[in-house]
């Protein structure tokens, strides 16, 4: 699973549990962020430190708050930006994509050999959901792994009131566009816990986890986005597996 937004992570998910996670102690570890450096040799920290005079302090604020996509870029943090920007010509936000991209590829193919293979690919939050390049230039070249996706498709793929299937025909693992919903999460953790019904994540299903779920007020704004122009999107809505019937 890709997060992509201003923070970024990448979530390896076996047998439904989370089995590796991009970030580490802190969010600093990782992928390439708006605003953070993500995996790099620590040297170099080092270096500046004794290269500019900065304190640990100091040097913390350059790592999490001025480096990443910013630090590439030397003015951008929202992708929009720096996807118009690299249109322009910019060669310094044309890197910033090439970079985030590769890094983002190199975490895919790096927990699919640590899960055995992969399933599906996932990608969610505003990046995510939002930027076809920045999907495009993570998979493209994972052919090899089974991972095909539906460039027409992907194009077409810009909603955040609906799960989206950018899979090409014959890819081997799907490949998903789904909105994140951090609040609702929060709002049946809530529930739960007063009611004390809550249960360790592995045992505790939440209500959009249900093949029955709606969310009436989604699927109106999904309508409304339809009506306004985007009436392709219908096509790409991914369709939620039928339950199989246990045999009496």
């Amino acid at each position: 699973m890709c997060h992509i937004g201003n923070g970024v992570s990448v979530n390896a998910v076996k047998d439904g549990c989370s089995y590796d996670t991009s970030m580490g102690m802190t969010p600093l570890e990782g992928l390439v962020m708006g605003t953070r450096a993500g995996d790099h040799d620590p040297a170099i920290d080092l270096y500046i430190m004794g290269k500019e005079g900065k304190s640990p302090k100091e040097m913390d604020s350059v790592l999490n708050k001025k480096s990443g996509l910013i630090g590439i870029t030397g003015r951008f943090v929202d992708r929009r930006d720096i996807e118009e920007a690299a249109n322009k010509g910019d060669e310094r936000c044309q890197l910033a994509i090439e970079i985030e991209s590769y890094r983002l590829k190199k975490y895919i193919g790096a927990y699919a050999a640590a899960v055995g293979g992969v399933d599906a690919v996932v990608f969610t939050a505003g990046v995510g959901e939002m930027s076809a390049l920045i999907r495009a230039k993570a998979l493209d070249g994972l052919e090899f792994m089974g991972i095909k996706y539906d460039k027409a498709k992907n194009e077409l793929s810009r909603t955040r009131y609906a799960e989206t299937d950018i899979t090409a025909a014959g890819s081997k693992a799907k490949v998903f566009v789904i909105p994140t919903d951090e609040e609702r999460v929060f709002i049946e953790d809530v529930v739960a816990t007063v009611s004390k019904t809550y249960d360790v994540h592995t045992n505790f299903t939440y209500r959009f986890q249900l093949p029955e779920y709606r969310n009436p007020h989604r699927e109106e704004e999904f309508e409304m986005q339809c009506e306004d122009g985007d009436k392709e999107l219908r096509k790409i809505v991914a369709k939620v597996p039928k339950q199989k019937v246990a045999a009496k």
